[in-house]
């Protein structure tokens, strides 16, 4: 037996298909009009973000870190990267090794300068100051030093931002390398300018390439510090020398 359609009944078949791809193409326009809005609201709010980021005062932010955390002696920021966090002191270089602020053990540990260094004076003669931070193999600690290797990341990546509660300063890196522990890359004691200014010619002649910045007796450095696990007991190491 066959059914009998009328054309009444096709018209109004049609109507509700219709009315139907209509509500569907108003609810997916209202959905990435949305999206774009939200969108928009994200970059002005990255803009805006962006705007503050270069406005900072990280003496300002060491300070009130250290009324928080004693140990808390100064930030680090490498600007384009992720390299930005408090840096904390420790009477030895085991405290923040693998325990967090809280001392709750984690394996990343925190960001920390060599117990021998002391930041009262940054820019006494023959002062060398050493940040250690975990290689995490994602983009945090001190993993992202690893773009040094390329020369064109260097050339948009030339300057460290190191604030103390006692001012701010910049520093431009003149060596980057991977190196082992049998390269004694931490030295901090020196018996005169000229030992000193021998040391600082071979972090120099280390560098993976010529970053053609001049390095003498006279500059203070900062040296980043992170391992590299393609080698045995393996370590990268960036050196910047004091903007005076």
């Amino acid at each position: 037996m066959r059914l009998k359609v009328s054309n009444k009944q096709i018209f109004i078949f049609l109507a509700v298909i219709l009315i139907i791809a209509f509500i569907g193409f108003f609810v997916s326009y209202c959905i990435h009009n949305s999206n774009n809005q939200d969108n928009e609201s994200v970059d002005k709010s990255k803009v805006i973000t962006d705007s503050k980021q270069e406005n900072r005062n990280l003496q300002e932010e060491v300070k009130a870190e250290n009324a928080k955390y004693n140990d808390v002696k100064a930030w680090i920021k490498v600007p384009g990267t992720s390299i930005d966090s408090p840096v904390f002191q420790a009477k030895n270089n085991d405290r923040y090794l693998r325990n967090d602020k809280d001392n709750n053990q984690t394996r990343w540990g925190e960001n920390f300068l060599d117990y021998r260094c002391n930041v009262d004076n940054i820019t006494k003669e023959m002062q060398h100051y050493i940040i250690y931070g975990h290689n995490t193999e994602i983009d945090t600690r001190f993993t992202p030093l690893f773009n040094y290797k390329d020369v064109n990341y260097f050339n948009e990546h030339r300057y460290v931002e190191f604030a103390t509660l006692n001012g701010s300063y910049k520093f431009e890196i003149f060596s980057v390398y991977t190196t082992n522990t049998d390269f004694y890359y931490i030295d901090t004691t020196f018996r005169n300018i000229d030992e000193y200014g021998e040391y600082l010619k071979k972090l120099k002649a280390k560098s993976e390439y010529d970053t053609k910045v001049e390095i003498t007796k006279e500059d203070t450095i900062l040296t980043l510090s992170t391992c590299d696990y393609n080698i045995a007991n393996g370590r990268y190491v960036v050196h910047a020398k004091l903007i005076k």
